[in-house]
This record gives structure tokens, sequence and C-alpha cells, in this order.
């Protein structure tokens, strides 16, 4: 019965998308009209799949099968109606690749999860597109690439809040949904149902390049993991309090732009609400410090300003750049809360502090730094370049992050001197690849070599 339900669910999908293709090209639509069509109806249609079938195999088989599809539609043009028409976009293979990583993750544990979240993608994301693009004179913001609406986002945030609502006031008692009686109050729900909306509405606000097909079932499915099952509630309800705050206070001191503090709203509501406290503080202790130094030699490192790509203010690929390890371990330790994470997530905040500490301070104290492949002098800041000044400046970042956690941790001389050694390979590894890979130009007007397309009002050649 499983394999017959499978291929009824296929044939329908695909007599969906059919439909949708005829009807565009009889009545002349819009395609972007026909995809809301499809996803929505897809999204649907899989949402009970989790109580219909009784075996994995069939809906891994379906996922699997339109992973394929999807993508060699996209290589040949089959389904237009199906894809961006504003540019190629792999939205169509993100989205069963996410129902993909649900059912291995939660199937026969918490099958609400997987029909919530899917849910969530079909409608809320349909929706926030369908708002921003309906309204006159809509509010802008691009964070990563795509324009997106004040109104679509507050939309999606709608949506999200009504899905996790209305399914966890009809469901919470059902063991069948969750794998056990939730017994939550009507309060507690409503809570969820806040949290966890507002965390998929930031992640689609970021979302671009069709990301947000995969990025969004995600993020839905760990909130209320988090918050429903393993029962995290106020521990996420203080992180997204303490989150926002420190975003906010970032931003408006110029750590931050905007984008780069929307990324850390995120990756602190991941660490706090995982770890809590122990997980945060070295965190927190990297990003302060290493803020203050570098607003400190930012009146001295302006000679420097045409030569390097960074500044002081981080974006948000310097923040993933410096946290996404960090992020993505905690994330881990939320579902697998081994001890041996914690370290590993010690030792990645230790590189990242001495890299950074390293180029600061080296770059502070104006130290004559070498290129780490062949040893001859570059400008201090340079990528791949390392000076003494600038490791010992990384090493007392290392100690600093230890420290930090000593709270936690047991003092011994051979977890610090780990710790140090990890930040000075990820550093190490780092300039490297900075010094192979990093994007190298010269400048027409001045002969410089720099790290940026454009000097001196022009643009640079790559050399």
């Amino acid at each position: 019965m499983d394999w017959i339900n499978a291929i009824l669910l296929v044939l329908g999908i695909f007599g969906v998308i059919g439909v949708s293709e005829v009807l565009r090209k009889i009545f002349k639509f819009d395609p972007e009209v026909t995809r809301k069509v499809v996803h929505i109806t897809v999204g649907v249609a899989v949402f009970p799949a989790p109580v219909i079938f009784k075996s994995i195999v069939p809906v891994v088989v379906i996922a699997l099968f339109f992973i394929v599809v999807n993508f060699l539609s996209l290589r040949f043009k089959v389904f237009k109606g199906m894809d961006s028409i504003e540019r190629q976009t792999y939205g169509t293979v993100y989205y069963p690749l996410a129902f993909l990583i649900l059912v291995l993750v939660f199937w026969g544990r918490n099958p609400a999860i997987i029909s919530i979240s899917m849910l969530i993608l079909a409608l809320g994301d349909a929706f926030a597109a369908i708002v921003g693009e309906g309204i006159k004179n809509p509010k802008l913001y691009n964070l990563t690439g795509d324009k997106k609406s004040v109104q679509g986002s507050s939309a999606m945030f709608l949506i999200s809040f009504l899905v996790v609502l209305i399914f966890l006031s009809l469901t919470g008692g059902s063991t069948s949904w969750w794998g056990n009686n939730l017994n939550l109050t009507f309060g507690e729900i409503v809570l969820i149902s806040i949290l966890t909306a507002l965390f998929v509405s930031v992640v689609e606000g970021l979302g671009s390049y069709g990301f947000d097909n995969l990025f969004i079932p995600l993020a839905s499915a760990f909130m209320l993991y988090s918050l429903v099952i393993v029962d995290k509630l106020n521990q996420f309800l203080l992180g997204f309090i303490l989150a926002l705050l420190i975003s906010v206070i970032s931003y408006r001191l110029k750590f931050l732009t905007l984008n780069g503090a929307v990324a850390t709203f995120l990756l602190a509501v991941i660490i706090f609400g995982s770890g809590g406290w122990k997980w945060t503080v070295p965190i927190l202790t990297f990003f302060v410090l290493s803020s203050l130094i570098s607003k400190i030699g930012k009146k001295r490192r302006k000679k420097f300003d045409l030569i390097f790509e960074k500044t002081s203010t981080r974006d948000i690929y310097q923040v993933l750049a410096n946290g996404g390890i960090a992020g993505v371990i905690a994330l881990i330790y939320n579902f697998y809360p081994e001890e041996i994470l914690y370290y590993m997530y010690l030792a990645s905040v230790s590189a990242a502090t001495f890299d950074t500490w390293a180029t600061e301070i080296g770059t502070l104290l104006l130290s004559r730094p070498r290129l780490i492949t062949n040893f001859k002098p570059v400008e201090p800041g340079t990528s791949g370049g390392v000076s003494f000044k600038g490791t010992i400046g990384g090493i007392i970042g290392s100690v600093l992050i230890f420290s930090s956690a000593t709270l936690w941790v047991k003092w011994n001389l051979f977890k610090l001197v780990s710790i140090i050694f990890a930040g000075f390979v990820g550093s190490f590894v780092d300039s490297l690849l900075g010094a192979t890979l990093q994007a190298q130009y010269k400048c027409n007007a001045c002969s410089k070599v720099t790290e940026k397309k454009f000097h001196c009002d022009g643009v640079a050649d790559l050399i």
C-alpha cells in the first residue's frame, strides 16, 4: 500500500505541474504565478506523508526522485512554471532536499515536525512573496542578494505563527504525531508559535538564490525540536532577548552591518538556546573584545584601508566566517549533547580569535609580516601574512577564550595548550588559504597590490 500511495503522490505532483504548465501557456499566466501554485500544492501534498506511509523507504525514494528530476528540469528547462523567471536558482532542488533531511532525522520519532516545517515553507514562503509583490509601494530591504519586503516578511511571520499555533493546539495530545503527550498550556503554545515564527521569518529575510527552500524548513524543525521536544522554551526565550540586545547594540555601535547584525541574531539564538551561558560566554568574549580591538586600531590602520578588503564593521560573511562553525557545532549539540562537542566548539572559537587578534594586533603594533608561503615581507594585514607580534596576540586571544570557559571547564595545562594549538592551527590554515587563494589586484593608478577590486577610484587588475 505504501508503494501505491507513493506512485499516486508522484503522479499527483506531476499532474499539478502539468496542469499548471498547460494553463500558463493557454492563458499566458506569469510563470511566477504557476511556480507559487506548484510550491503551495506540493507542500500541502507531502504534509500528511509521515502518517500516511508506514515505511520510510518510499518517502526517501520520492524525495530522491524529485531532487534528480528538478535538477534535470533546471538544466534542460523542462518545466518553466516551476523555475524562477528572474534567474536560475536551485530552489526547486532544495525543496525536496529539505524534505529528505527532515524525513531522515525525524521519521518515526516526531513526524509532526516534518509536516509543520514543510507546511510553513509551502504556505509562509509563498504568501510572503505574494504579499510583497501584490501591494503598492512595499518597504524593501536587501540583506544577501534578493529583495524582500517588510510586508512580505510580516506575512511570513503571521502564516508561520498560525500554522504552529493551530497544529500544536490540535495535535498536542497525539503520541502518533509527537512521540508523546506534550501537555502544553495554551500560553506555552502561543509562545512557541511566536518564537518559531520569528526565527523562521528572520531566516527567510536572509535567504536568497533559492536557499529559502532549504533553510526555512530546517529552521522550523530546529525551533520545534528545541522548544517542544527538548523543552528549552525558557532558555530560548532568554536567548532571543539576549540576541536582540547584542545585535541592536552592535549595529548602533557600528560593530556590525545590518546583515551582519541579523546573522549575529540567528547565531546567538542558536548558541544560547542550545548551550546556555556555558556556550555563549566564550563567543561573546571573542566578539566584544575583537570588536573593541578593531575600533581601537581603526585610526592607526587607516593608511592601510586601501589595501585591505576587510573593515572593522563586520558583515554577514565575516560573522559566518568567524562564528559559523561554532554555530553548527552548537546546533549539533542541541540534538546530540556530547561533551566532546563543547571542546570542539571552544577550538573553533579559539581559531577565530587567534586569527582575528593576530591580524589586529600585528597591524596595531605596525609589525612587518612575512608571507607564510615564501616569508617575503608584505604589507600589514595582507592575507597570508604572519608576524611574531601578531602570533603573540593570537595566543593571548586564545588564552582569554579558554579563561572565559573556566567556570564550566576544569582547568589543566593540557586543555589550555590544546585550545591554543587549535587556534594556531586554524589561523595557520586560514593564512595559508589567504596566501594561495585570496584574489589580489594591482592598481592601475598607483601600482599598489591590493585585495580590493576598486582602488584609487578606479578598477584594479587581477594579478
